[in-house]
């Protein structure tokens, strides 16, 4: 029967024709605390929706990338999800346009999400918000984004079913949202992240980040000086939270070529002696110049070696994430 509607379809030109007879294609809905204001399809695989929630200001673009067969495998086939971060200064676009995410992550089994940060949210629910509130980024991405996913997507929507990576500014955010919210992932990568913002020298880069003011950039963390109890810097650096993680396995990657990559390279080996304390499961690869991850890379802060650890570690979530047949 369904090679005879192929045939019809053809014969009459409705080349869409049997994914709307047999497919399963996305009808995404508000939910969750998350209104959807657009949905725009941009190939056969990859969405871009403008999102709104009263946890961030303004609307925030995300992408959402489906496997190949996602709308002709059924109704009872879920997938897992890859939520990708971008770095500072991108977006939730970057990781199609710059990092060829669709070309690295495209035939294989598992829906990815790329949300908006913003260029300088830091993944985190800020100290000092000002006249920028709301800047509620951990809560938007963990409270709301991922259960509107599993609204929305046919998701393995548990622990088993998620993982989390991200590069530089998102490889913070992944480390801290996998330590923060242990029941949402069972892998978490960094790739070159940002992960100790301890290190004075980090600090010094975030502070002298440009703000309308000229005034010391303090939204996401606060002053480095203010007490304990009230210092972003030290309760969300995730060097400090290694014992937090539960039933993940975590990788980090690094390169060593250029300041700013040998800067965060201090600040991943210091998180890998954290963890190594811990009964976490870890991968590390200190890929140097960067040959061996391939892409192009030269060991640099640059998407040339984001684009090979994430085909690196694909595989190695892979092995562990469920699939739902």
């Amino acid at each position: 029967m369904k090679s005879f509607i192929s045939w019809i379809c053809i014969i009459v030109g409705l080349f869409n024709c049997i994914d709307g007879i047999y497919g399963d294609a996305p009808n995404f809905i508000s939910g969750a605390g998350i209104t959807v204001l657009a949905t725009s399809q941009i190939n056969k695989q990859l969405y871009e929706l403008v999102l709104s929630s009263e946890q961030v200001r303004g609307s925030q673009t995300i992408r959402i990338l489906l496997p190949e067969d996602y709308t002709t495998s059924g109704p009872n086939r879920r997938y897992p999800t890859l939520y990708l971060l971008h770095g500072a200064t991108d977006d939730g676009r970057s990781w199609t346009m710059k990092g060829a995410a669709q070309r690295v992550i495209g035939n294989s089994p598992i829906i990815s999400i790329m949300p908006n940060g913003d260029p300088a949210g830091f993944y985190t629910n800020w100290v000092i918000p000002g006249d920028a509130a709301p800047q509620n980024w951990r809560t938007y991405h963990m409270e709301q984004l991922v259960p509107w996913v599993d609204l929305n997507l046919r998701t393995v929507a548990k622990k088993t079913g998620r993982a989390i990576a991200g590069n530089s500014m998102g490889g913070y955010g992944t480390i801290h949202y996998a330590e923060r919210y242990t029941n949402n992932f069972v892998y978490a990568a960094s790739f070159s992240g940002a992960v100790d913002i301890m290190d004075p020298s980090l600090q010094k880069m975030i502070l002298d980040a440009p703000t309308p003011s000229g005034q010391p950039f303090v939204g996401p963390f606060g002053y480095p000086n203010a007490s304990e109890s009230t210092n972003g810097w030290i309760a969300e650096n995730t060097v400090n939270h290694a014992s937090l993680f539960r039933n993940i396995s975590v990788a980090l990657y690094t390169g060593a070529v250029g300041s700013l990559e040998l800067l965060l390279r201090n600040g991943t080996y210091r998180l890998r002696t954290a963890i190594q304390a811990t009964t976490t499961p870890l991968y590390f690869d200190d890929y140097g110049h960067g040959q061996s991850v391939g892409e192009g890379c030269t060991g640099e802060h640059s998407w040339n070696c984001w684009k090979g650890t994430l085909g690196d570690v694909l595989p190695r979530m892979l092995a562990v994430l469920e699939q739902q047949h």
